[in-house]
This record gives C-alpha cells, sequence and structure tokens, in this order.
C-alpha cells in the first residue's frame, strides 16, 4: 500500500525554488541545473524531451569607464565567476498555443534570459525547439526608448512625484539602491581584495559561495541562490557570487566620447554608447529576468483567436507583459504558424527583486471582466494587480498597462518572498485566495473580496524550517499543498483561520511496485498537481553521501515523485448507502473509499463544464487501480455517475432505468459528457482486466456488454451531431452565398457526399430529421459544389482503382466494382471528422483513445455544444467562423501525430 504511484532519477539536480511544473496536455517540466527535463507520466521511464541552456553573450546596452568598475553597484557584477547555465523559472502556457495546439514552455534561465520552446513536432528528435526569444525583444523595447532615461515622468513616477524633475542620475542612484545593486558592497574593491588571499571558492550545484573563515561550511547549509544574502542560522552572512554572463562591462581606457566602439553579442563591432556604472546598472535589472508566469487563456472580443499573457518578472521590479495569440491554423508537418508576442506594457510593480508571481481570472469576472495578478519581492511585499480584459484586448500603447493595484499586503515580516499561489473558487464567487511562502519558512494565507477590494490574513504558522520551495492550492481552494527546503512537504486545511495539517500520502492499492528515493533527498524544490488534481508530483534533489559514489552519485542528481492524493477528506463524501462488500476493504477502509470516490467525482464533474482540455490521466489511472483491487465499489460508482450524467433532475435515478432510455436521454446531454463518457468506457471499463472481477463469468460478461452497448450509443449519438453539423454549415455558406456575402472566414465543409452516403446506408437508425437534411442536400447537389466538398469519387493512391464507400472508417480499394477490381487491394483509414479517404502523401492526427484518424479537423464549437443540433435551431453567426482545432470528434481528447517509440509523445489518458 505504498503511497507513491512511481519515481524517477535526473542526471542534473534542480537549484532554484518552483522548479517543477505540470501541463495542461499531461507534461511535467522540471529546470533541473542546465538542462530543463520534460517527462510524460504516462511513461515515466521512457523518452524524455529536453530543453539545453547554453551561455549567452550579454546585451550591448552600454560602455563605462575603467575607473567606474569601481563602483559599488558593478561590484556584484565584476566578481561574477559562474559561467555554467541553470534553468532558474519554468511555466506552461494552456493548450492550444503551440502548432500542434499543445503548450508552450517559457524557460527563465540563471543569466536572466527568457526564451519559448514548442514541442518538436515534426523534427523528430528530443530537443525542444525556440521560437521566440522575450529578452531580445525587452532589450529592443527599451532600446527604442532609451530605457526610459529620456522620459523621467514615465521611467520613475515615484520619485519624480516627490522630487519634481529630478536629474537622471539621481535617479538611477535610487533606483539602483532600490534593487539592491548599491547596498552589497559599499567599499571599493581595491579595499576588499586587500590583505591574505583567499582560497578557491567552493562550488556547490551550480553556484559559487566564497569560503572565509566565518562560513566554511556555508555551503552545506546554504539556501537558493534566488536571494542576493541570505541569514544562517549562526547569524553569519554568505555573498552569493552572481553567474560570469551577467559581466556585460566593456571596460574603455581613457577620454569621455559619448560613444565608442566596442565589441557587440554578436561579435560584430558597433557604436555603444559610454554610460556611467549606474545607468549600466539599472539598465542589467531592467533586462535581467527572474521569475516567468503565463496567464490563463482569454477571450478575444474582436477576432476569433484567443490569447494568453506571459509575465516576466525582472531584478528592477518591473513585470513585462506580452500577449500570445493562439496560431491561425494548426498543424503536425511545419511549426512556423505561431505569431510573434507582443509586448503591452512594463509594470514597475515593486522596488527590488520580483521572485513570485500566480495569474488567476475569478469566477465573477464574467460581468468585471478581472484578469488578476500576484506578484511578491525580495523585500517581502506582495500585490495584487487587477487587469481588464477588455483594456487588454484594446491595448496599442505600451505605455499604458491595463492594471491596477487592488491591494497590498503588509506585514511585520520582512522575509522574502519565495513562492505565490492564487485560487478563484467557485463558491463564494467574489472571494480569491491567496497563498504566501517565504525563505524564513513561514505560510500565509489571505482572503481577497472583490465586491470591496479588501484583503484579509486568513491564517499564518512556521510551516517549514527552511525557506518555501513550492505553494499550489487544490480542489477547488479547498487545501493547499507546500514544500520546503528542509525536504518537507504538508497539506493544509484552512478552518477557522487556522492552518490545519493533513497527511499529503493517502493509502491507495498500487499496480506496481515503487521505490521510495525520499530516504536518500535532502531538499525539495518544488511541487505541482496532476490536471485531475488526484496526484502531485515533487521533486527533490538526492544526497551525495548516500548514493553509491561509483554507480549513482555520478548520474542521479536528483528525482522526481508522484504521489495520490485522491484519498483526503477535503469536501462531501459520497453517500454511505453505497455497497462496500468486506472482501473489497481489505486494503481500504470504508472512509477511504468514500473519500476516493468524492474526490473522483469532483474531478469528473470539473472536467464536465468544458472550460479545460480533457487530460484524465491521473483520474484513468486511479479508476483502473480500484478495478483491479475493488471492482464492485468501481462498478458502484460509475454507475452513480453514469445516472448523474445522464439525468436532468438532481435527483439520482435509477441506472437501469438510464440505461434502457439512453437512446433518448443522449440526445440532451452535451457533447462533453458524451466524450468523458467514451473515454470511461474505452479506458477503464472495456479494459483487459475483466479477470480481476470477483464476480465469475456471467458477471464479466454482462457489465462488459452494458458498456459496450453505452460506448455505441454515445458514439452513434457523437457522429449523427457531426453529420448534421456539416450538413449545417453547408445551408450557412449557401445561405451567405445566395445573399452575396462573403463566406470565406467560415469553416469549409469536406466529405458531405461520403457523410450522405452514411446517411442513407443507416436509413432507419438515424434521426429522421437528419434524412431530411440528406435528401435536401442531395437536391441541391448541383448548387452546393463551390460551398463545400460534395465529391463522391475516391480512388485509389496507389493503383488509381475506385474505392467506393462502405464503411465510416475504412475504405478498400476496388470492393464495389469486381470487373475491374485490382490484383491486390489496398485498404486505407478514413478520416473520422469528414468520413474522407485519409492522405497516405502527408502526416495525419491520431487519437490515442479510440485509435482513430483525422484528416480534417473541425470548429472548437461542436465540442461545446449542450445539445445535438437536431434537437435545437443554431443561428448563431460564430457557429461556423470559430477557428478549427485538432481534437478527436468522438474522444475531445487533444489529437496528435504518431511519433516512433524512442521519441517522447503526450499521453492524455
Amino acid at each position: 500500500m505504498a503511497p507513491h504511484y512511481q519515481a524517477t532519477t535526473l542526471i542534473a539536480s534542480p537549484s532554484y525554488p518552483n522548479a517543477i511544473t505540470w501541463s495542461s496536455e499531461n507534461l511535467v517540466a522540471v529546470a533541473s541545473g542546465h538542462i530543463v527535463t520534460i517527462l510524460n507520466p504516462a511513461d515515466i521511464d521512457g523518452p524524455r524531451g529536453i530543453v539545453v541552456l547554453r551561455p549567452s553573450n550579454p546585451f550591448p546596452i552600454g560602455v563605462v569607464n575603467k575607473e567606474d568598475l569601481f563602483e559599488p553597484c558593478l561590484v556584484p557584477t565584476g566578481l561574477a565567476r559562474d559561467t555554467e547555465p541553470s534553468a532558474r523559472s519554468v511555466s506552461w502556457s494552456q493548450q492550444g498555443f503551440a502548432p500542434n495546439s499543445g503548450c508552450l514552455l517559457a524557460v527563465c534561465s540563471a543569466d536572466g534570459r527568457v526564451n519559448l520552446y514548442r514541442p518538436p513536432i515534426c523534427e523528430f528528435g528530443d530537443n525542444w525547439v525556440k521560437v521566440a526569444d522575450i529578452s531580445q525583444l525587452l532589450f529592443n523595447y527599451y532600446q527604442n526608448i532609451n530605457f526610459g532615461e529620456d522620459d523621467c515622468p514615465n521611467s520613475f513616477p515615484q520619485e519624480v512625484e516627490n522630487n519634481g524633475h529630478a536629474p537622471q542620475e539621481k535617479l538611477n542612484n535610487e533606483h539602483a539602491q532600490d534593487t539592491g545593486y548599491a547596498g552589497e558592497l559599499r567599499e571599493p574593491l581595491s579595499c576588499k581584495v586587500s590583505g591574505r588571499r583567499k582560497r578557491k571558492p567552493a562550488r556547490v550545484e551550480g553556484y559559487v559561495y566564497d569560503e572565509d573563515e566565518d562560513g566554511l561550511g556555508a555551503s552545506k547549509d546554504a539556501d537558493f541562490s534566488s536571494y542576493p544574502c541570505s541569514t544562517l542560522s549562526n547569524g553569519s552572512v554568505k555573498k552569493i557570487v552572481k553567474p560570469v554572463h551577467e559581466l556585460a562591462v566593456v571596460i574603455v581606457e581613457g577620454g569621455s566620447q559619448n560613444t565608442k566602439e566596442a565589441l557587440s553579442c554578436n561579435g560584430e563591432n558597433k557604436l555603444v554608447p559610454c554610460i556611467t556604472a549606474k545607468q549600466y546598472a539599472c539598465r542589467n535589472a531592467r533586462l535581467f529576468s527572474l521569475v516567468v508566469a503565463w496567464s490563463p487563456v482569454l477571450p478575444s472580443h474582436n477576432t476569433t483567436s484567443d490569447w494568453c499573457i506571459l509575465a516576466v518578472g525582472s531584478k528592477s521590479g518591473d513585470v513585462s507583459f506580452w500577449k500570445i495569440h493562439k496560431p491561425e491554423y494548426y498543424t503536425i508537418n511545419v511549426g512556423t504558424v505561431n505569431r510573434d508576442p507582443v509586448s503591452v506594457g512594463v509594470l514597475q510593480a515593486h522596488n527590488s527583486w520580483v521572485c513570485a508571481m500566480s495569474w488567476e481570472v475569478p469566477c465573477a469576472s464574467s460581468s468585471k471582466s478581472l484578469l488578476l495578478l500576484a506578484t511578491g519581492c525580495l523585500d517581502g511585499s506582495v500585490k495584487i494587480w487587477s487587469g481588464d480584459i477588455k483594456r487588454f484586448n484594446q491595448c496599442t500603447d505600451v505605455k499604458e498597462v491595463p492594471f491596477l493595484l487592488m491591494a497590498e499586503i503588509t506585514t511585520n515580516s520582512s522575509a522574502p518572498v519565495s513562492s505565490i499561489s492564487l485560487s478563484a473558487p467557485a463558491q463564494p464567487q467574489h472571494e480569491v485566495n491567496l497563498a504566501i511562502g517565504r525563505v524564513s519558512g513561514s505560510l500565509e494565507t489571505w482572503k481577497l473580496d472583490l465586491c470591496n477590494n479588501k484583503i484579509e490574513n486568513s491564517s499564518a504558522c512556521h510551516a517549514h524550517d527552511r525557506l518555501v520551495t513550492g505553494l499550489s492550492w487544490g480542489l477547488d481552494g479547498h487545501c493547499l499543498y507546500s514544500c520546503s527546503q528542509d525536504n518537507s512537504a504538508r497539506c493544509w486545511i484552512v478552518e477557522k483561520n487556522i492552518l490545519e495539517e493533513v497527511p499529503v500520502h493517502t493509502s491507495f492499492p498500487e499496480l506496481k511496485e515503487s521505490n521510495d528515493l525520499s530516504v536518500v533527498s535532502d531538499r525539495c524544490f518544488g511541487l505541482t498537481l496532476a490536471p485531475g488534481e488526484l496526484m502531485i508530483a515533487m521533486v527533490r534533489g538526492l544526497d551525495p553521501n548516500m548514493l553509491d559514489p561509483m554507480y549513482q552519485a555520478r548520474t542521479q542528481k536528483a528525482v522526481v515523485e508522484f504521489i495520490w492524493i485522491g484519498g483526503q477528506f477535503l469536501g462531501i463524501p459520497l453517500d454511505k448507502n453505497i455497497h462496500i462488500s468486506s472482501q473489497q476493504s481489505v486494503m481500504l477502509s470504508e472512509t477511504n473509499f468514500l473519500w476516493w470516490g468524492s474526490n473522483i467525482f469532483w474531478s469528473l464533474k470539473k472536467y464536465e463544464k468544458g472550460e479545460t482540455g480533457l487530460v484524465l490521466w491521473d483520474v484513468i489511472a486511479a479508476l483502473r487501480v480500484l478495478k483491479k483491487s475493488s471492482p464492485t465499489f468501481l462498478e458502484t460508482l460509475l454507475h452513480n455517475w453514469v445516472s448523474n450524467l445522464l439525468s436532468d433532475d438532481q435527483q439520482c435515478v435509477s441506472f437501469d432505468i438510464l440505461y434502457q432510455s439512453r437512446t433518448d436521454r443522449m440526445s440532451k446531454v452535451s457533447s462533453r459528457k458524451l466524450h468523458l463518457l467514451n473515454i470511461i468506457c474505452r479506458k477503464v471499463m472495456l479494459t483487459d482486466h475483466a479477470q480481476y472481477s470477483s464476480g465469475g463469468e456471467d458477471s464479466t460478461s454482462v457489465s462488459t456488454d452494458l458498456w459496450n452497448d453505452l460506448l455505441v450509443s454515445s458514439e452513434r449519438e457523437l457522429r449523427e451531431r457531426l453529420v448534421a453539423f456539416t450538413f449545417g454549415a453547408v445551408f450557412s455558406r449557401l445561405s451567405y452565398f445566395q445573399k452575396g456575402t462573403c463566406a470565406e472566414n467560415m469553416w469549409f465543409p469536406i466529405g458531405v457526399a461520403q457523410m450522405g452516403s452514411w446517411v442513407s446506408m443507416n436509413n432507419g437508425k438515424v434521426h429522421n430529421q437528419l434524412n431530411s437534411l440528406n435528401s435536401t442536400i442531395k437536391g441541391l447537389r448541383s448548387r452546393i459544389a463551390s460551398v463545400c466538398d460534395y465529391s463522391a469519387d475516391e480512388s485509389c493512391t496507389y493503383c488509381s482503382a475506385p474505392v467506393h464507400f462502405e464503411s465510416p472508417d475504412a475504405g478498400v480499394c476496388g470492393s464495389g466494382d469486381p470487373p475491374i477490381s485490382p490484383t491486390e487491394r489496398h485498404k486505407f483509414s478514413r478520416c473520422i471528422a469528414s468520413m474522407r479517404l485519409c492522405s497516405v502523401l502527408q502526416p495525419v492526427w491520431c487519437c490515442v483513445c479510440c485509435g482513430g484518424m483525422v484528416d480534417n479537423l473541425i470548429p472548437v464549437t461542436f465540442f461545446t455544444m449542450t445539445t445535438s443540433p437536431l434537437d435545437t435551431n443554431h443561428d448563431d453567426e460564430l457557429l461556423y467562423s470559430a477557428p478549427a482545432v485538432p481534437l478527436c470528434p468522438f474522444c475531445g481528447i487533444l489529437l496528435q501525430r504518431l511519433m516512433p517509440e524512442f521519441l517522447p509523445s503526450v499521453s492524455p489518458l
């Protein structure tokens, strides 16, 4: 009864907090030293994707005179020695922003550079492909405005308000002191290096610590180098030396010309302005990024393409915002359809390093159109900003950032912020939960009232002994998960303004043995929740002193653990009238079963809303474990779920009654619910684990037939909806054509003739209205060639023999005309979205659930239908103008390209 589901080791160890994140398409990214490792939780020991970080040249922001190198603000830069790159912050976008409709990965490296990466969908490799350099775009923006030094009121509004039109030198001096550059070392460098010769600095996990007689053991107890200094328990202070690639100072021998010739970052000689040391420190702080965070997907009011915002926090306290639109179309052949990120402004959020950020869109934002951003700073301050989504849609001037300060956290604690997490629960809709983790190990929770913009402290405690390295709200804000540098992970519930700890590990029978490597780990670098929120993943650094120096310590630097959390009581459990036999409750108690059932129900209910992509890997894995260990409980659980799924009223209806009337009820169920039903049938109830059932062969056969009938009925309903949706698009385009209106932006229906043939073949089984639509389409056959693809003739690609329509799933050449039948017949797969033959010359999309092939994509509105299009009249003109998305029409999951087994792929189920 191990709580761990599985674990795997990494070849490099993380070095910064929040080093792990789980994407909405079921990939886990770990910032592990000089590489970012991308793991597939469904195949944890299989192929992996990687992002290799390499040293980057500094930006040509200016040169300084030789005598200015000993200025206090340049000392941290001049003492840099570490040349090894390292990943500092990683963040996933939501689905739909990569060329294949997957997720983009934003990576911030230790040298302050931010880049965007996409999966290698067509390169057939494990190296992820860089698609945008955010730091270069930020440098171009600042270069165009001369780093704001020519426009004092806009650059430093606080100083101008207090001091009037302050000189630029004074502004740079104050800003450099605020960002922490002027305060680290105030004495000249010559005074510091005089005296005894210091020993060579010790290198600890990619960082350099100065070991003098006051801190010889500092490297062993060193905190993360996210901060310029940290205080040890004995009161000594250790200085952390920054990487060498921060050094962009060019010595100018003699003279004080405005511009001098210097070596630029690309190796060419260019004219770079000569600036003061304080100007250089200020510019470097603006360009030095520390943390990245993606916003949720936001709707676009003017175009059909949704968008999101990437926030980048810097050492200067600024947060830059970058607007990224979804691609206009999706592809698996090329990866160049992404639009370039657009800058929508820079916000001076703090006066020091921005250490953590978190986005959230409240449930009440439908009327207010709010977008919340929480930012945490090195000086211990936390601010919550509200952005107007409508203004972001219309934002064209980067100087007018549509963000307003909503609330500011003021406490007696000055400990730097290390992690932040926002959560907007469904009830109450006007409240937002905020969790703050600090370097001191303290944990705070706050509640923000959106009605009056007031924030109150709900609880606070000393949760950990060392720095909090990860925070995440779970199950709609019912619980909070935290981890720390002290190698601990905890779960908290807020009860009466007090944080109560509950066990993280929950009892659950496993399918396979798992090695618990936490006994040889020394620090935890972060945690993240699975999309279904029934499992968490944590990354820990391994203690080399507890590993074999020959066979383990060289290749095992860290471990990623996947732990079940679905057995925690965090809400209302199921009704106890669920029958649990004594034989099935040997491994788990009745209470544990109820808690697992309640949390699984919550996860499935969350996906029924249709707001997130269908990624059910952890839910399917949990149901499969229950099928092996407790098949009776699983049958009861899923019977109740199907009853709630197909029933319109709130009262529970008998499963047998719903099963008998399933055909009539399915037309009133949303497409998302039918997709969920198909996935559960295929991946859980109709898998090859029927031998684990304790009811004998007869009960197993009856149960299999029952779930198979549900699957067939659901698939037929979805196929009829797809045909009706396609026929409706034909009539809509024809209406536009008759009115003389341009319909170029509308979806072009494909496979209309094949769908008509399928309706004719199933004349007595399909909906009567569908037969009527098919007859109308046939009557307009000669007039609709310009508004849709009405080509009934298909031929073999290899022998040019005709391929007649006989099945919506496959086609065989020459099968319908024996006299001209070829000697060798070729079989082709049909596109399950259009029923036309799939191309054999170009790669096609594939569904990993049903195995269907898709050659032509359908609009996203098909997957958001609440009822069948045959029962309601969809007159919305935007119904067929929505962008086509690579989703399976029968399963609703993200389609992908078939990849070789030795390359990483996505497994949403």
